[in-house]
């Protein structure tokens, strides 16, 4: 390396220690001001009442009653935001300030949601096991979008990979049901026929990326406006017509044995629908199987360095093929959540950008299964609030609560996570040696 060479890569580490300082520093004035602006909040609401209540056992049986002061939750909102704040200007650059985070949003959310009620009570067992819930296409399409972006392919294909799992989902259920009157096998074919139609659109999303190299931005793009028009227009001409065809069997939430019976946290994770479990085991596995095997190894080297991996005998084509199929199943699998455990029939366009709020908790969780699991809880949380809110008929305008979800999108991506770092080949084309 030439004194020039090296001259010029000094200047551009310190030029990049000198941003990320900057943007510490930004980042902690950031929360100092949201600690004031808790603080005022403070003062204009303490003595409202805040009113919440937890199922112990069961929903409809006894619950606990938590009962405090609107103002006392801003306070708390307040010191987590200084403390948040301190840690962020005195470590600067080195704080694994996302982690923190948590401590910064939870009471946030809590204050906001008590203010928001004024005093009416709010039932939090059914809003937490609701956040679960809507959480958990969110999440499987985040955990779809991990194994495609860290083996080296933008997947941009989550909503119409999403689409095309609803509606394969309905029909297919719906059509088994009708022959067979099975409730058990006409769900259970209608998620394999979903996830087989997904996991054969993630075949062609490979198959335009790395065969023909196409841009991976536009051959998702395809894909997404394809699965529209497609859906759409036999959901008009067929479905709309012969209703038969779209009413599959729902699916009903179950109980795990001895789990759903734990004080509070039996009602809100272990009385859910079977899909709610599958995200369980789906995030500990992939985090297992990304961070702990050989094929993790592999998969991210090559989303990482795909010309090193390719110089040890790892095949990278291979393993971007298997990861977008992969991906394409499970994102079928979410898909088939909203028509047969969600909506309990297909309707034109109903993932309603919820394939895009996966890839915005894939980027919030930082590429990592269990980090992008608690960021679909936030969208999820956000998604079931704005549904309690326009129940209980709070002073805020339904179309405003309706946007909530896809505001907390916008803020997360443009102001919380704007400068992650994602797997470094990603979106790049690859020619094997």
């Amino acid at each position: 390396m030439t004194a020039t060479a090296a001259t010029a890569q000094i200047s551009g580490g310190g030029l990049a220690a000198r941003r990320a300082l900057r943007a510490a520093r930004v980042r902690g004035v950031a929360f100092a001001m949201l600690g004031l602006l808790a603080i005022y909040f403070a003062s204009a609401n303490f003595d409202v009442p805040a009113k919440f209540s937890l199922w112990i056992h069961e929903q409809g049986g006894d619950s606990a009653v938590l009962e405090t002061k609107v103002g006392l939750l801003w306070i708390v909102a307040a010191i987590a935001s200084a403390v948040v704040a301190g840690l962020q200007l005195l470590r600067g650059a080195g704080l694994r300030w996302r982690r923190w985070l948590l401590v910064l949003i939870a009471p946030w959310i809590v204050a906001l949601l008590a203010d928001l009620l004024a005093g009416k009570p709010a039932i939090l067992t059914n809003v937490l096991a609701g956040s679960f819930e809507q959480a958990t296409p969110i999440a499987m399409a985040a955990m779809a979008g991990i194994l495609s972006e860290r083996s080296g392919m933008f997947n941009i294909a989550l909503e119409g990979k999403m689409l095309i799992g609803a509606f394969t989902a309905s029909m297919t259920s719906s059509l088994v049901y009708i022959a067979t009157g099975n409730v058990l096998l006409a769900t259970l074919v209608g998620i394999a026929a979903a996830m087989a139609a997904t996991g054969l659109t993630g075949l062609l999303l490979a198959w335009l990326g790395i065969r023909h190299k196409m841009n991976q931005i536009i051959a998702g793009t395809v894909i997404n406006i394809g699965a529209v028009g497609i859906t759409n227009f036999i959901f008009l001409r067929l479905l709309q017509h012969n209703t038969q065809y779209n009413a599959p069997p729902s699916v009903q939430p179950f109980k795990l044995p001895f789990l759903s019976d734990l004080p509070v946290l039996g009602p809100i994770l272990f009385s859910a629908k079977p899909y709610v479990y599958v995200g369980y085991i789906m995030v500990i596995v992939l985090t297992y199987m990304i961070y702990r095997t050989r094929w993790g190894l592999r998969l991210r080297a090559s989303g990482e360095k795909p010309a090193a991996a390719g110089t040890v005998g790892i095949n990278v084509i291979a393993i971007r093929y298997r990861a977008l199929i992969l991906a394409g199943l499970i994102s079928g699998l979410a898909g088939s959540y909203l028509s047969l455990a969600a909506g309990g029939s297909f309707q034109m366009e109903m993932t309603a950008g919820k394939g895009f709020i996966g890839l915005a908790a894939m980027i919030f969780g930082g590429w990592h299964p269990v980090g992008a699991f608690f960021a679909s809880l936030v969208f999820g949380f956000a998604d079931t609030t704005q549904s309690l809110l326009s129940i209980l008929g709070v002073g805020v305008a339904p179309q405003l609560l309706a946007s909530v979800p896809y505001v907390v999108t916008i803020v997360v991506v443009a102001g919380v996570v704007g400068r992650v770092r994602g797997p470094a080949s990603a979106g790049l084309p690859y020619e094997q040696g």
